[in-house]
C-alpha cells in the first residue's frame, strides 16, 4: 500500500506525491503504539494552489477494511519569505 497526495482534486488521475509501499505494521488496529515513524516533505509549486481556500487529500493507493487508512501527527505547511513580507 502506499499514501497518496493530492491538492484541491481528490480525483486527481495521478497525485502529486506518493510513498513507497507501507502500511504493514496494524498501527490504526493498535492506536499507533507500534507503527514505524516517517518523515516526508512534499514540495508545492505555486500552480498546484488557489487563491483562497486549498484542501489537502490524504488517501490509500489501495484499502479493504477499517484498519487499513492514513495516519498522522500533523502536517506542516511552510512557504519561504517573499521580497514583500517583512523579515522577523
Amino acid at each position: 500500500m502506499s499514501d497518496q497526495v493530492r491538492f484541491n482534486d481528490p480525483n486527481a488521475e495521478r497525485p502529486h506525491f506518493s510513498t513507497k509501499l507501507i502500511g504493514n505494521d496494524n498501527a490504526i488496529a493498535r492506536h499507533g503504539i507500534h507503527g514505524l515513524y516517517s518523515l516526508y516533505s512534499v514540495g508545492v509549486d505555486s500552480d498546484q494552489l488557489v487563491k483562497g481556500e486549498n484542501i489537502i487529500y490524504l488517501t490509500q493507493s489501495f484499502a479493504e477494511g477499517p484498519f487499513m487508512g492514513v495516519m498522522y501527527d500533523y502536517i506542516r505547511l511552510e512557504s519561504p519569505p517573499t521580497a514583500t513580507e517583512p523579515c522577523a
